[in-house]
Parts: C-alpha cells; sequence; structure tokens
C-alpha cells in the first residue's frame, strides 16, 4: 500500500511556498524518517534563462557605453561589431534623449535609459514566470530501497 503525503510551508523572509511530497509504501514509516536527497524548481531555469539573455543584451550596451565614453575608434573591429550588435537593441530608444560630450568622449542618454528599461523588463518576465511556473518538487528515498514509480 503505497502513502502520499505533502508538506506545505512558506517562508517567512521571501513569502514563498515550498511544497514537499514524500511517497512511501510502507504506511507505519512517518515522513520525517525520508532521507532528502534532492529538491528542485522546474521553473527555475526559465528564471535563469529569462536573466541570463536580459544580462547579456545589458551588458552588450555597458561596453557600448564605455566605449563611446573612452572615445572608442568606431573603425576598429571589436567597437563596429559590438555598435552593429546593440542598434538592434536601441532601435526604440534611438533620439530618445540627447548625446551629451564632444567629438571624442559621448554620453548617449538612450543607452542609459534602455540599459535601465531592459534590466526592468528582465525583472518583471522573470516574475511572471516565477508565479505560473512555480512548484518545488522534492525526491526523497527511504532506507530499504524504495525507488521512484513511473521512472
Amino acid at each position: 500500500m503505497e502513502r502520499r503525503d505533502t508538506d506545505i510551508e512558506r517562508d517567512p523572509a521571501t513569502g514563498q511556498v515550498h511544497e514537499h511530497r514524500v511517497v512511501s509504501e510502507d504506511p507505519g514509516v512517518p515522513p520525517s524518517q525520508a532521507e532528502v536527497v534532492s529538491t528542485f524548481n522546474p521553473g527555475w531555469r526559465a528564471v535563469q534563462l529569462v536573466y541570463l539573455a536580459f544580462g547579456v543584451i545589458d551588458g552588450l550596451l555597458v561596453i557600448r557605453l564605455v566605449l563611446k565614453l573612452l572615445g572608442a575608434n568606431p573603425h576598429a573591429a571589436f567597437a563596429s561589431w559590438i555598435y552593429a550588435v546593440t542598434n538592434v537593441f536601441l532601435g526604440p530608444f534611438k533620439n530618445l534623449l540627447p548625446t551629451i560630450g564632444n567629438e571624442q568622449s559621448l554620453l548617449e542618454m538612450s543607452v542609459v535609459v534602455a540599459i535601465l528599461v531592459y534590466a526592468l523588463l528582465a525583472w518583471a518576465i522573470a516574475r511572471f514566470v516565477e508565479i505560473v511556473f512555480y512548484r518545488n518538487v522534492t525526491v526523497s528515498k527511504r532506507s530499504g530501497g524504495l525507488r521512484p514509480r513511473g521512472f
């Protein structure tokens, strides 16, 4: 006979709900005697992917900002590549704010706004993914050789 126990607890610091499921073939063994092998959240990888993608975008924009501030040669291969790649992400922000500086050193305020907007967008998408897909899955092992069913 199989017994399933679910233990739901709320993290006081973050307010997130953690669900721990324990499956036992022996109904006489309490769930507290289970050895937790791993606990994971399937939606966490999606959140990490969102932060990675937007982190790369923000990183490229920060490199562009620094290159413009330092007056890098726009005909150099690296600077030319950075400017070409980041032009795609700066499309919605072109000419939003004026550029400050002289011919040599420029501060593109549109890039600063784009960095902030992309960071806010990353946070919003990550929170949405976390709300929709958040679920803790605990894989436990009992003494006696219990294996998960269906695997």
